[in-house]
């Protein structure tokens, strides 16, 4: 920990340098660089817990249980990103503040900590920062990681420092793994004391936004979600191939990184595939074939506007993304064979036959021209909420915070 300490404040200066670059350059606001810093003039007061999630993805799925602690608490909400935060903003939670994780400085935390009365730190899914963790513990809060996750490969990152490791992982006063390859790594790591198993992101519930632009009918869509850099040519040459055999077809595809935008329409150029980018202005209209959807917090407008969804990540070595978004917006699931990030799920999706597993593009084109046929893509998702149902209930969840946040 000491080690972890002194690299991360020699370090300091630049994380400063980099944070103030982004400032420079527009792409925050001087008032983010001084959250980032932890110099926060107002917070919550009353009984607080503070829940932490990284990522929009772990922000959508924790909701419901965000939403049902802020009826007994005031609530501190951090995340990772501008469009996170906006994302919390959105929701229009009474007696909630939303602010950007301070960067892990330990004084930082405990400045932070001490100005609050605050009864429950949870940790949704990932995102272990030791100083943090240290400065709850010290504080004698209690800590809380709700669907933890982690992947063999971070965990092997994790062995690598068992000292620094048995103090982060065995700071956690209620441990609820998302399944049981997850939790067993975080024993390994010194977790202890477990609750019961808790999948986020099957609470994930599909928004009601309006969808940006009209698109064609859902039935003859498809959209491959949160694309990688290796995976769109593969999915666009699939594209050609269904529209030979259903020249009616549409597809969204949903990048990432929507700044890759512009080289996924020049693959399709290559291609010649008729395609229109969201970032532009532009529709999905009839005259084209592809819709790059190549923005931010817009992916319930594109899962409710799809029948069929290709999960990315899973083409490339980025472990998979989840099924249960798709799931929610009634889509029926393809992915590829890289899915050590939710491999039980999928797991249980092949067993009731709930998702189709594709390697290369013609098994991708064959897929989606079998989905497309009438009540196909319906039955696929009635098999994957079966093999999804969830063991534990939310309020079983919510039942132990509540009751580690009394202790």
């Amino acid at each position: 920990m000491l080690l972890y300490r002194c690299l991360f404040t020699l370090a300091l200066p630049f994380l400063v340098l980099a944070l103030l670059i982004r400032v420079l350059r527009r792409v925050e606001s001087f008032a983010d660089f001084r959250e980032r810093l932890g110099l926060w003039s107002v917070l919550p007061k009353g009984h607080v817990v503070w829940s932490h999630a990284a990522s929009n993805g772990e922000l959508a799925a924790a909701r419901p249980i965000i939403e049902k602690l802020a009826d007994d608490n005031a609530l501190l909400i951090t995340c990772n990103s501008i469009s996170g935060k906006h994302l919390v903003q959105s929701w229009d939670l009474k007696n909630a503040d939303c602010r950007l994780a301070p960067i892990d400085l330990a004084r930082v935390q405990r400045r932070i900590i001490r100005k609050m009365d605050l009864r429950l730190f949870a940790l949704f899914e990932a995102d272990f920062w030791p100083n943090r963790l240290g400065a709850l513990k010290m504080a004698h809060i209690p800590v809380a990681l709700v669907g933890g996750r982690i992947s063999e490969k971070s965990a092997k990152g994790w062995h690598r420092f068992n000292g620094l490791a048995s103090r982060v992982f065995g700071s956690f006063d209620l441990v609820c793994a998302q399944d049981s390859a997850s939790r067993q790594r975080l024993k390994s790591l010194g977790a202890r004391s477990f609750g019961p198993h808790i999948a986020m992101k099957s609470f994930y519930q599909a928004s009601q936004h309006k969808t940006p632009h009209p698109v064609p009918d859902r039935d003859t869509t498809w959209l491959p979600a949160s694309t990688h850099e290796g995976e769109d040519a593969v999915l666009l040459n699939a594209h050609k191939q269904v529209l030979k055999s259903a020249p009616n077809t549409k597809m969204i595809l949903a990048p990432r990184h929507p700044k890759r935008g512009d080289e996924i329409a020049k693959i399709a150029h290559r291609l010649g595939l008729k395609a229109t980018q969201r970032s532009k202005g532009e529709s999905l209209d009839q005259a084209s074939e592809l819709y790059i959807a190549d923005t931010l917090g817009e992916m319930d407008s594109w899962y409710a506007r799809a029948n069929i969804c290709f999960v990315a990540g899973s083409l490339v070595a980025k472990g998979g993304h989840t099924p249960f978004e798709p799931l929610a917006h009634d889509c029926a699931i393809l992915h590829g064979p890289h899915f050590e990030n939710f491999t039980e799920p999928y797991g249980a999706l092949a067993e009731h036959q709930g998702a189709i597993l594709c390697s290369n593009e013609h098994e991708i084109a064959r897929s989606v021209l079998a989905l497309l046929a009438p009540n196909a893509a319906e039955t696929q998702v009635q098999n994957a909420r079966k093999a999804l149902d969830q063991t534990h209930s939310l309020e079983d969840v919510l039942s132990a915070l509540r009751q580690l946040s009394k202790n």
